[in-house]
């Protein structure tokens, strides 16, 4: 299950970005869903279904009991439009346990203002949906550890985009203390969450970026991961991508001992230079393919893990949206 914000974007790409109160055409507009974990989720969906030797010997769909894809986020009324338009995106993934705010018609959206000139990307976002707090969230849990809708005790994985840290440090927590079988993942992304060092420190698997890094004082992925790994859980496994640096792994056992794996950017072989075309969800891309792999292929080793997943990441960089990664990686 990914607990994160589903976002409905508006993209408006443009000449050039405007003057203050000036007119400008658009050459084109585009309407997607996005959001970091609902991203994470349509690729997911991909893989399981795609994935052409399962260490289980059996093909899983998404919709199968061996692998159940769910989505918790907060969302407009449950048959206002953009609701139907989140969903619809998201075929196979079970939205049981997300929040419908039944008094609001809006899903949370950005507008984007894309530069052709510059390939600028310019923001505005608005969020008028009342955030997920910790009841909410452990209400949905404890539904799903009752009924049993996420996987068998031992697979049940619980991902966290860390929107909030205060609120994302409170579901850890209780996941901790009252559904110790649960895997626990989270993202370190943005710098100015500060507040997702402390749930880094209880999460089984931690997700860090290039920028989390620099704005903490390093250069190198290697370097800062070797500082993390006294912050975090015994057996933790820490993630840092870094661009074109490509990304690197470590884990440690919890008696001193380390495994490392770092990979080189990925590209087509053959081809001496890449154009990248969208890294708009590159990370997210990642994300799954970790996932993926840590749950359904647990005989490949961490470095097998690592390049599949920079693979998928490098992939996806070099086409718009994410549409059929599930089957090219393969």
């Amino acid at each position: 299950m990914c607990v994160g914000a589903v976002y409905i974007d508006t993209i408006l790409t443009v000449p050039h970005f405007p003057q203050e109160d000036s007119k400008l055409r658009a050459k084109r507009i585009t309407r997607r869903r996005g959001g970091n974990t609902a991203n994470t989720l349509e690729v997911l969906a991909q893989l399981v279904e795609h994935d052409p030797a399962p260490s289980s010997g059996h093909k899983w769909t998404s919709e199968e009991p061996g692998t159940r894809l769910h989505l918790q986020s907060v969302l407009p009324r449950s048959l206002s439009n953009a609701t139907r338009f989140i969903m619809d995106s998201l075929p196979g993934i079970n939205f049981e346990q997300s929040l419908f705010r039944q008094d609001h018609e809006e899903a949370a959206s950005s507008y984007i203002i894309q530069s052709q000139a510059t390939l600028s990307r310019t923001i505005v976002s608005i969020n008028e949906l009342p955030e997920m707090t910790a009841d909410d969230f452990i209400s949905r849990i404890g539904t799903t550890a009752e009924d049993d809708v996420v996987q068998p005790p031992q697979k049940r994985w619980v991902h966290f985009e860390g929107r909030i840290p205060d609120v994302t440090l409170e579901c850890v927590q209780y996941l901790r203390r009252e559904h110790a079988a649960f895997k626990v993942s989270v993202e370190c992304e943005k710098p100015e969450r500060e507040g997702m060092v402390e749930v880094a420190k209880l999460a089984d698997v931690v997700f860090y970026s290039k920028p989390w890094a620099e704005e903490n004082g390093f250069q190198d992925a290697k370097t800062f991961l070797g500082v993390q790994l006294g912050n975090t859980r015994n057996g933790a496994l820490l993630c840092c991508t870094w661009g074109a640096g490509g990304a690197t792994l470590v884990q440690n056992d919890g008696k001193g001992g380390q495994e490392w794996a770092t990979v080189g950017a990925w590209k087509p072989s053959g081809v001496d230079k890449v154009d990248v075309f969208d890294t708009t969800g590159a990370g997210d891309t990642f994300i799954a393919g970790m996932l993926f792999a840590i749950n359904n292929h647990e005989e490949w080793t961490l470095k097998r893990k690592l390049e599949f997943a920079n693979e998928l990441a490098g992939r996806k960089v070099l086409q718009e949206g994410f549409a059929n990664l599930g089957h090219k990686i393969w």
